[in-house]
């Protein structure tokens, strides 16, 4: 497993992730050259649950953020020609390395990830279910 896999992993063990994708590096725009930064893009089930785990992982990205890493969390959707409204919001957590540290970056997004789930999330899920 890569590392961004890694991170898309600790993200898709939160319940109420409907769905993920992932990727490394995030492509340019046309005539533009790739970022060195990986992704990770997510769906949430629409429910209480799902709206407390957006919370928690914007949570989670912005105390990251603060620590000191090269993080974006946004959402995302395609035009509205082209969206089924209600159906097509997704997120996307980019990951900026620093000269070359993209595996130990990443792996340590996935392991802070995978850190507050254990630690953290029981009490902001409460006794929702999926």
């Amino acid at each position: 497993m890569t590392p961004i896999q890694q991170v898309e992993d600790a993200i898709r063990h939160y319940e109420a992730i409907d769905w993920t994708s992932s990727g490394y590096p995030v492509k340019g725009e046309e005539g533009e050259q790739s970022t060195d930064a990986g992704w990770v893009k997510f769906g949430i089930k629409k429910s209480e649950l799902g709206w407390r785990t957006l919370e928690f992982l914007a949570w989670a990205c912005n105390d990251m953020v603060r620590a000191g890493e090269r993080l974006r969390f946004f959402p995302t959707a395609p035009p509205p020609y082209l969206n089924a409204p209600g159906s097509c919001l997704s997120f996307v957590i980019e990951c900026y390395p620093i000269d070359g540290d993209h595996d130990r970056r990443f792996k340590r997004v996935a392991e802070f990830i995978a850190w507050a789930r254990v630690e953290r999330w029981p009490q902001c899920k409460g006794d929702l279910e999926a």
